[in-house]
């Protein structure tokens, strides 16, 4: 069990030696499947050894800071890796016992270390890339896939419509992005604590399975809705202006639970504020829609598109603030 594939040997042999030192650019593990993924340019995988309940993977020609992952895997524990000399790096797998199997995988740029073999994982990897082909999800948290809460919206049209976004009244409406400011118009702070996505006229869908508890209408948010999802996560939905569920209802993911019709509570345009909370705090869904499509190049490089003009759009709202606090009368 413990190989290199015939073919994936081949593409081994076949990897040029580099007289220039290459570089780790990511290492993650993916629990689902089962795998190791390391990301580099320029490395090369030298045949791995073990010790006692470890796993040491050399890579020669190859520079990166040291780092560690620690893992809840039945059979693994953590993986750390640091420069063992000035052209080898190690990476070092813990494992929980000593009877472990692994067989590694290679293309250009990345080599996947499977536990126990590559084909067991092929099932669980292809359905994942299935998931992902359907273009409605967002992202996946504690075991639980997530789609896109506007009703038919694909992954390309939510980026268009948050993060790549620049609302028409950059004052009063802020930015889409999670931790953008609010309220400094009105001489106030304030986070951005979720997602704006711009949309009109469209249907708001549970994201993923859940109960709803909580349906109310404020000043601020108009009309929303909050799902729970089981294990102190949910998820919020902020400036609806119908709500089609009621309070303790089963939802399934995809099920309307409302709709957007117009602008709704301080909205200047129409828009869904979504928010998800595990163990009900805010966090930012942007990082996890990036973990989730990490391995898709087009759906990333728009990513990084949209991110790299958002410091951009700041000193754009932010001159656009002073200028309209300046033009208020003195009190």
């Amino acid at each position: 069990m413990n190989r290199i594939t015939p073919f994936f040997g081949m593409i081994l042999l076949l990897f040029p030696l580099v007289s220039e030192a290459g570089r780790i650019n990511n290492i993650f593990f993916d629990s689902g499947g089962a795998i190791i993924t390391i990301r580099h340019n320029g490395c090369q995988l030298k045949p791995p050894f073990k010790s006692n309940r470890k796993l040491i993977l050399p890579m020669a020609h190859c520079a990166s800071n040291a780092n560690k992952i620690y893992i809840k895997h039945p059979d693994l524990k953590k993986i750390h890796w640091a420069q063992h000399d000035p052209k080898t790096v190690w990476i070092v797998a813990t494992f929980s016992g000593s009877q472990y199997q692994y067989e590694i995988a290679s293309s250009p740029h990345q080599y996947q270390i499977c536990i126990p073999s590559c084909e067991s994982q092929k099932s669980q990897t292809d359905r994942l890339s299935n998931i992902r082909k359907q273009e409605k999800m967002m992202f996946k948290l504690n075991g639980v896939f997530f789609q896109i809460p506007l009703q038919d919206m694909l992954i390309d049209e939510f980026l268009v419509r948050s993060i790549g976004y620049l609302p028409k009244n950059l004052v009063r409406d802020g930015l889409p992005h999670f931790g953008s400011k609010r309220d400094d118009w009105k001489g106030k702070k304030r986070k951005h604590q979720g997602y704006d996505i711009y949309a009109n006229k469209i249907n708001v869908v549970a994201a993923a399975d859940g109960t709803v508890t909580r349906i109310r209408r404020s000043a601020l948010s108009g009309l929303y809705v909050k799902l729970h999802h089981g294990n102190k996560l949910y998820t919020l939905y902020i400036h609806l202006t119908s709500a089609s569920v009621k309070q303790g209802q089963k939802v399934k993911q995809g099920d309307v639970i409302g709709a957007i019709n117009g602008p709704s509570g301080n909205a200047v345009e129409p828009q869904l504020h979504f928010e998800i909370k595990p163990n009900n705090r805010s966090v930012d869904p942007l990082a996890l829609v990036k973990t989730f499509y990490q391995a898709d190049t087009q759906i990333m490089d728009k990513i990084r598109g949209y991110e790299n003009t958002i410091q951009q759009s700041v000193q754009r709202r932010n001159l656009a603030v002073d200028k309209f606090l300046k033009s208020q009368p003195l009190k």
